[in-house]
């Protein structure tokens, strides 16, 4: 290497460091010696690159490194390496359902989006989907069901899911994903706990976003269980049994907030954690008016945070993935 823009010695990347390659990358301290065929193949922008006309001979201010020119690359060393695993190894980031570490599957996202890799960013998407999804049944079934977690410094503590949630946010409008916003935002809302990361991780506009959203969490979280109010029915045909059930209920609510201090209007139904259970007739009332309020939640949700309704984010979301209307 002729110069060097930093004291140590940079790292080879094994698996990515192919000897008869002719393009050397270098990402902060890590480089990669690959095939610029094959990358500019894949990248619309590592082509145009490629494409520049070359110095017949390498000039003082070019970094040379086994007689490769030396590209520098203004991204993240982990970044660049599993983006270009990515890129040169087909079974390294398979679409949904595989098991991808979040890690990699922010890696991806943001540099596949820089670099025009557009089956690389629709994959990423895809993943990042699965984990914030934009239909109300899916949303339910994904809170808490993240089993990837990052296993680099990423995430050094212990509020995984809230803070994959923030790093998501950054990485969803760094490549306009805004069909993702709605359920990241909400993973990120529904604990009072974020405010412990959000300074880390979001701005300043974005973190007053989320303390407005809390108040609107709030009233729908309140609004959702209104019914309540109404118990037992006059039509109750076990009025001593559903009136327990129902001292029952409040006791499960003030210990959820008590010892989870999370305001969901998406949690589970209360008489679901009961011991006793309701008779059918205040159990069909309070089913239908629970779901009814959870849905009318889900409905306002993009318009919390200003965005679009989820007819206009499920558009932007197939013209992004290249699906039919």
């Amino acid at each position: 290497m002729s110069r060097s823009d930093s004291a140590k010695t940079p790292t080879r990347i094994k698996d990515l460091w192919f000897a008869n390659a002719d393009l050397v990358l270098r990402a902060e301290n890590s480089i990669f010696r690959v095939y610029s065929g094959i990358l500019g193949a894949r990248s619309s922008v590592f082509r145009d690159m490629i494409a520049f006309p070359q110095p017949s001979v390498p000039s003082a201010q070019e970094d040379t490194i086994d007689g490769c020119n030396v590209v520098q690359l203004h991204d993240k060393a982990a970044e660049a390496e599993v983006f270009l695993r990515a890129v040169f190894d087909s079974s390294f980031f398979m679409p949904p359902p595989s098991c991808v570490e979040f890690v990699v599957v922010i890696g991806v996202l943001r540099l596949a989006h820089k670099y025009d890799v557009q089956y690389l960013f629709q994959r990423a998407l895809s993943h990042l989907g699965s984990m914030y999804p934009a239909d109300f049944t899916d949303l339910l079934d994904a809170v808490g069901s993240v089993e990837d977690l990052p296993c680099d410094d990423m995430i050094t503590t212990g509020d995984v899911e809230h803070i994959m949630a923030m790093i998501s946010l950054r990485a969803a409008l760094e490549v306009g994903a805004t069909w993702l916003l709605p359920g990241i935002y909400y993973n990120i809302v529904f604990s009072v706990d974020f405010m412990n990361h959000a300074a880390k991780y979001l701005q300043t506009d974005e973190i007053q976003a989320c303390l407005a959203a809390q108040i609107k969490f709030m009233r729908a979280q309140a609004s959702s269980y209104r019914f309540m109010r109404d118990l037992p029915l006059d039509s109750c045909p076990c009025w001593s049994e559903c009136k327990a059930a129902l001292a029952e209920a409040y006791t499960e609510l003030d210990f959820r907030a008590a010892e989870h201090s999370d305001i969901d209007p998406l949690a589970p139904f209360v008489f679901e954690n009961t011991a006793i259970e309701l008779c059918a007739t205040c159990d069909e009332f309070s089913s239908t008016h629970f779901a009814e309020a959870q849905q009318t939640f889900w409905g306002s949700l993009p318009s919390i945070f200003g965005l679009p309704e989820w007819d206009e984010l499920d558009q932007m979301r197939r013209k992004a993935m290249n699906e039919e209307a």
